[in-house]
């Protein structure tokens, strides 16, 4: 993922940036509330027109495709928004099985299988895919809104939605399901992780967000010492 002179449509115009992100990579974007993180994340899921620049994905220039090519690039993409976009009446297996048909990842006679060896490598029960979406608690809705993201096996993972610290499998929080589950997928993932991103190590890729602009993007450990006070109270990694 390229931004080249990418500048966010907000007021005032924010200062345009430039920031690259590669295959197995996680960013954690982070910045004060009213930053730009949330409209950084829905501008290259597509869901906002930048003000200048252009996006790039997968090798190629967003603004330059056609249509029908721009949709089928989508397909490549999982979002996470505020809301997990569930169908209320419809059970965790059909909101599942709604992607894998729409995206054509298994024929129809091995949807079923597919679905269920995907929410099993998620370390959840198959028992959950009879649930009705109306029936889940705001914790599980939260957990299948990001397995219905990853259920497509996306080259780019963005989530403008805070994750939940809790977990439906014991011992088992969201941060090592991004490390044991996700990271092996070697996607590029972006989250928006609020005005302070927990845990942070010193590896922990930052993405500082202030005014609509990026401060700096590096490994916190490297941004411990960078002149910008702002991102270096974002850097801080000592409290992990």
């Amino acid at each position: 993922m390229w931004l080249r002179g990418l500048g966010l449509d907000l007021s005032p115009p924010p200062r345009p940036f430039d920031f690259r992100a590669m295959a197995g990579e996680t960013w954690m974007l982070v910045g004060a509330v009213g930053s730009g993180r949330r409209e950084l994340i829905r501008t290259i899921a597509g869901l906002a027109a930048p003000r200048t620049g252009r996006i790039e994905l997968f090798g190629q220039a967003v603004e330059r495709m056609w249509p029908r090519a721009r949709a089928r690039l989508r397909g490549r993409i999982g979002v996470v928004l505020e809301h997990a976009g569930l169908v209320p009446a419809w059970s965790v297996f059909e909101n599942l099985a709604l992607l894998v048909r729409y995206h054509r990842l298994a024929p129809d006679g091995e949807v079923e299988g597919y679905v269920t060896a995907f929410v099993e490598s998620c370390r959840l029960s198959p028992a959950i895919l009879a649930r009705q979406a109306s029936e889940l608690s705001p914790l599980e809705s939260s957990w299948i809104g990001l397995l219905r993201a990853l259920v497509i096996k996306p080259g780019l993972l963005l989530v403008s939605a805070y994750l939940p610290q809790e977990t439906l499998v014991a011992g088992y929080g969201v941060w090592a399901f991004f490390e044991e589950v996700v990271a092996p997928m070697q996607m590029t993932i972006m989250v928006d992780a609020g005005p302070r991103a927990l845990p942070v190590g010193p590896e922990s890729r930052l993405l500082v967000m202030d005014q609509g602009t990026l401060l700096a993007a590096d490994r916190a450990g490297d941004l411990a010492g960078h002149p910008d006070a702002l991102v270096r109270r974002f850097a801080r990694f000592d409290h992990a």
